[in-house]
């Protein structure tokens, strides 16, 4: 029992220390048997964090090029730490490129659930205007393709939302999901077949090998310095109110169901990026809950528990206060008490608990524009 309980998977973090400016680098042992994990400083030789189990943190969320939020520090996953669990996991963690094209997004809400429900996670994710020079980038492999010229004229000046997708063997099982480039062609049940229209407007694009992943994933989600200059997000800041889909709603494929009901319900989705935050950060957002709302602590490791997608929400019909009505369509804080009350509200379709209902939503209309703000530009940086 005592090897058992001593069995782990090895790999390497990469913490960047503000006060020092430096990067600190550690072995992150993760032991599956009780969901604990240790971390060890490579260059001071010594136990870093004994092992501890983290809210959150379990071996799904381990994969090359990970961000982990492990006791207040952001730590990169950048390796593995030996052959044996390289071996036993790069198949599992494998990760590859998705964009999904121009579209309706009750369109691209379905394509998402498509993928997670065939085993590939969304764990980036980021609305972004294309350029003429994104798209001879991101589509290279197809300059010399007939198809191209009609291409970089469907997309250029055109939003379309960025994905890298986690999994096993995730580029063979994205380009097979997707299904063939001819809708016409494409397998049943595939992406393409269900929902494109011609080679062109065939709602998906994947990566094609594994190297043009990892380049496709680094170009589209550029590091801190190149984000003001390349790809930049989409936020209007204007009549708009924020939509956070938080991580339990994420991590359960909720996302996918999340897009289709605000664009049915009457509203546009003008930005949107995938988030870690901070749990300094949660607390600071969810504030104005503290000393009010019993389930503030709740709330707040919650938001910092992984992954969630904030979004900026503008109204489709231009005479109505964004805030107000988005709000009317979250519906209560309490899933039990929507689903009684207002079971066509999203917390009463996708929530679980008052701390897990699935959608965080500004409460105010003044505060709308402030949380949008705090995202799109505080946090965004």
């Amino acid at each position: 029992m005592e090897g058992a309980y001593n069995l782990k998977y090895s790999f390497i973090g990469e913490w960047y220390d503000n006060q020092a400016s430096l990067i600190r680098r550690f072995n992150v042992f993760y032991y599956p048997t009780d969901d604990t994990l240790e971390m060890f400083d490579l260059k001071n030789r010594k136990t870093f964090v004994r092992r501890v189990k983290v809210n959150g943190i379990t071996l799904d969320k381990f994969y090359i090029g990970c961000t982990l939020y492990i006791l207040g520090r952001l730590i990169k996953i950048v390796d593995f730490a030996c052959e044996d669990t390289k071996n036993k996991l790069l198949r599992d963690m494998q990760v590859t490129f998705g964009m999904i094209k121009p579209t309706p997004t009750t369109t691209a809400g379905k394509i998402l659930t498509h993928f997670h429900t065939h085993g590939l996670r969304v764990t980036k994710m980021k609305k972004a205007r294309l350029s003429d020079e994104d798209v001879s980038v991101l589509f290279r492999r197809m300059v010399t393709d007939p198809t191209y010229p009609f291409l970089l004229e469907f997309l250029t000046g055109q939003h379309v939302y960025g994905l890298e997708l986690v999994g096993r063997d995730a580029v063979e099982s994205a380009i097979k999901i997707v299904g063939d480039k001819d809708p016409l062609k494409a397998e049943p049940d595939t992406i393409r077949a269900l929902y494109g229209l011609d080679a062109v407007r065939n709602c998906v694009h994947v990566s094609s090998n594994v190297e043009d992943a990892l380049f496709d994933i680094d170009y589209f989600f550029p590091p801190p310095a190149l984000r003001s200059s390349r790809l930049t997000l989409t936020a209007t800041l204007s009549n708009c109110t924020l939509c956070i889909v938080k991580p339990h709603a994420v991590r359960e494929g909720k996302l996918g169901a999340a897009l289709e009901e605000i664009d049915s319900a009457g509203f546009d989705i003008t930005a949107l990026n995938m988030f870690i935050v901070e749990n300094i950060n949660a607390a600071e957002f969810y504030e104005v809950y503290k000393g009010i709302v019993p389930e503030y602590k709740g709330m707040v490791e919650e938001l910092a528990s992984g992954p969630c997608v904030a979004m900026e929400i503008v109204a489709k019909d231009k005479n109505v206060n964004t805030a107000v009505e988005f709000r009317k369509l979250v519906g209560p804080a309490d899933p039990e008490i929507a689903r009684l009350l207002r079971p066509q509200t999203m917390r009463a379709k996708l929530g679980n608990t008052k701390v897990q209902n699935a959608i965080h939503c500004s409460d105010l209309a003044e505060d709308g524009l402030l949380e949008v703000e705090y995202f799109f530009k505080i946090l965004g940086l």
